[in-house]
């Protein structure tokens, strides 16, 4: 091996991780943005919901945010996404909370303590129905 030879390999040595840590956290990037995409999507269903249906209860409108995820087979429960519903002023407001997980997540903890990443999102939407939805 020639001196040009070993003086690449150790190049390639000490930028490797470097760019596998950039290429995980670009993977963690774009699933954190299609997990924000599918909270936003679940809160605004849920409020739709809690709107249309007056006797809409709690845990009917937790299972149609956790059903519009997508995260947990339907039907069963969510892992991690919680769920708040209220009425109030004549509008049926959800919010949605989920903790996301990193992949990069042993790196990070070593250094930023920042896992796992809240994402939450709410919608309101105007009572179509007389009711309280949400009440129990």
């Amino acid at each position: 091996m020639t001196e040009s030879g070993g003086q690449s390999l150790i190049e390639v040595a000490l930028a490797l991780p470097l760019l596998l840590v950039l290429l995980l956290g670009m993977v963690d990037g774009a699933r954190a943005y299609y997990v924000a995409g599918l909270v936003a999507n679940a809160a605004r269903e849920g409020a739709s919901y809690a709107a249309r249906n007056a006797t809409a209860t709690r845990a009917q409108v937790t299972q149609r945010a956790c059903d519009t995820t997508g995260i947990a087979a339907f039907g069963t429960a969510c892992p991690g996404l919680t769920v708040a519903c209220t009425v109030s002023g004549g509008d049926a407001s959800v919010e949605v909370r989920l903790d996301f997980s990193l992949l990069t997540a042993s790196i990070t903890d070593a250094a930023f303590k920042f896992n796992p990443i809240p994402i939450r999102a709410d919608a309101r939407f105007p009572m179509l129905t007389a009711g309280t939805p949400c009440a129990s």
